[in-house]
């Protein structure tokens, strides 16, 4: 076996790269049905147990709480429910 050679290791920049996709594509803001645009978010209060989408030209979608879901489920669920119409 062969030392582990430096020049074989991903560069940390690629690295955090794909960190930061991946916390946009769970977190971020996501593409309206409605208007087309980066602004709906999805807000989650475990308290309550009740989780909204909204965004800016007025959509606005309240669902029901699951504990396993991601906001990018939440996301995928209402285009569903908005195709679905």
């Amino acid at each position: 076996m062969s030392p582990r050679k430096s020049r074989y290791a991903v560069p940390e920049w690629v690295v955090k790269s794909f960190r930061n996709k991946r916390k946009e594509l769970l977190y971020g803001p996501y593409n309206c049905p409605k208007c087309g645009m980066d602004k709906l978010r999805i807000q989650v209060n475990k308290e309550e147990k009740e989780v909204t989408a909204a965004c800016s030209c007025g959509l606005e979608y309240p669902m029901n709480y699951v504990a396993s879901f991601e906001p990018v489920d939440y996301y995928n669920k209402l285009m569903d429910q908005f195709y679905k119409k």
